[in-house]
């Protein structure tokens, strides 16, 4: 079962290098967490999942960035992310 822990939209796309991608956004709910598994959406359909690899608030690496705030991170995944998409982050919960 998963478990949804935070939201965030792509702002911007800054740089892309085979499956990694540098990205800009803001957390719209929950917290997004360093090595998180996430999910890519467009238009609310799921187009692929990755990794966050890096994670900066205000040019400092950090472990979280909470709802609200703007943040800039490393994704890897094989997707195309797109300035608009929505990034998911996910715990997988073993019952």
């Amino acid at each position: 079962m998963e478990e949804a822990t935070g939201t965030a939209k792509v702002l911007k796309v800054f740089s892309k290098l085979k499956d990694k991608h540098i990205i800009g956004g803001r957390v719209e709910e929950g917290s997004l967490r360093l090595g998180a598994q996430v999910k890519i959406l467009r238009r609310e359909a799921e187009i692929g999942q990755g990794k966050i690899r890096e994670l900066q608030q205000q040019k400092k690496q950090t472990d979280s960035v909470a709802e609200g705030v703007e943040f800039g991170a490393l994704v890897e995944s094989k997707m195309d992310i797109a300035p608009g998409d929505k990034i998911q982050s996910f715990v997988v919960i073993e019952k």
